[in-house]
């Protein structure tokens, strides 16, 4: 009960209307499809500091999604749990590679300021650390699907905060897009990850 009422809290964080993206190298190979994310723009040159916040810390969200939905790709006890965790990774990896190209377009680092106080009026940080994927890749089964759907449930609203803040608050118009596409795919992620733990 307690883990539903915890996923429910983040979806009302999130909002229930995203779609679910399932990358467009995956549909036809057996892992299921629903829609496809279109593909972002290069960034223009022109930005400000809500930009660049925005985009150093999804660096950092995307690399942690990513370590954690390749342990639940090698671990994931049900297929649709892996086939979360792979469209996941896919779609991550292209958004980091995107971000950091817009970062050294900018002549800005990857890596946000560590002051709390810059973070929070953006959004906050990433949910994730190293010890809590150490720790799910002690767990197996059920109990392993159940801790992953949980976290990245957790790991995607934070995307959802941070992106509407930068929506808000951006100038550059094709992050201001990617921010927008930010809310919508995760929201349907979490829709559908509250399915699964549903079904737990």
């Amino acid at each position: 009960m307690r883990r539903l009422v915890i996923a429910a809290a983040i979806l009302a964080l999130a909002g229930c209307d995203g779609e679910a993206i399932v990358p467009e190298t995956q549909q036809g190979h057996g892992h299921g499809s629903t829609s496809v994310a279109p593909p972002v723009p290069a960034a223009s040159a022109r930005f400000n500091d809500a930009d660049v916040m925005f985009a150093q810390m999804m660096v950092a969200h995307l690399e942690q999604g990513i370590d954690l939905s390749q342990v639940a790709m090698a671990k994931g006890s049900k297929p649709k749990v892996k086939e979360l965790a792979g469209a996941v990774d896919v779609t991550q990896r292209e958004e980091l590679t995107m971000l950091k190209s817009w970062l050294k377009l900018w002549g800005k680092p990857e890596t946000p300021s560590s002051d709390p106080n810059v973070h929070a009026a953006h959004g906050g940080l990433p949910l994730l650390d190293a010890k809590v994927i150490s720790d799910i890749k002690e767990k197996n089964g059920a109990e392993f699907d159940l801790t992953y759907l949980n976290l990245m449930t957790g790991h995607q609203g934070g995307a959802v905060e941070m992106a509407r803040a930068m929506a808000k608050d951006g100038s550059n118009p094709e992050a201001v897009a990617y921010a927008e596409r930010v809310t919508n795919t995760r929201q349907g992620q979490i829709a559908q990850m509250l399915g699964l733990i549903g079904e737990q």
